[in-house]
């Protein structure tokens, strides 16, 4: 079973709206393949879910990050890598998907897209991670 790091804009959209990441999330937490995360990006996700503009109580925060842990294999992260200058927080996501031996990084952010690819991992947007698990089911069948 492949590894996959959702990074937190990814999560947030799983989260907040009904469209195609939450599809992936849910094939994730049915087992198609496995989620990794770390603490560094549950931190951030409940960060960010605490701005304003996404109403979200703590109650809500602290049920959504435990099914998170819950649905998700949460890795240590040791790594520290130097890769996306041009917002250093995007580094976290790559770190997980490293210490956690992921085979893939699905995010929105231009910034990881624009890597592509960081040691054997890939970077995928959730439209190219769908496509994949599409194609891979229609070769199992």
């Amino acid at each position: 079973m492949f590894r996959v790091v959702f990074d937190t804009n990814v999560l947030i959209s799983a989260i907040l709206t009904d469209g195609k990441a939450r599809a992936l999330l849910r094939k994730g937490i049915s087992k198609e393949f496995r989620i990794v995360t770390s603490n560094l990006i549950l931190r951030e996700l409940g960060n960010v879910l605490r701005r304003p503009k996404f109403k979200t109580g703590e109650d809500e925060i602290h049920k959504i990050i435990l099914a998170l842990m819950q649905a998700a294999e949460v890795v240590e992260v040791v790594s520290k890598f130097t890769l996306v200058e041009e917002d250093p927080t995007d580094d976290m996501v790559v770190e997980t998907a490293f210490d956690g031996k992921a085979d893939f990084v699905v995010s929105g952010d231009s910034h990881l897209l624009g890597l592509k690819i960081f040691r054997g991992i890939k970077i995928v947007s959730v439209n190219q991670m769908l496509v994949y698990l599409e194609e891979k089911s229609m070769t199992r069948n």
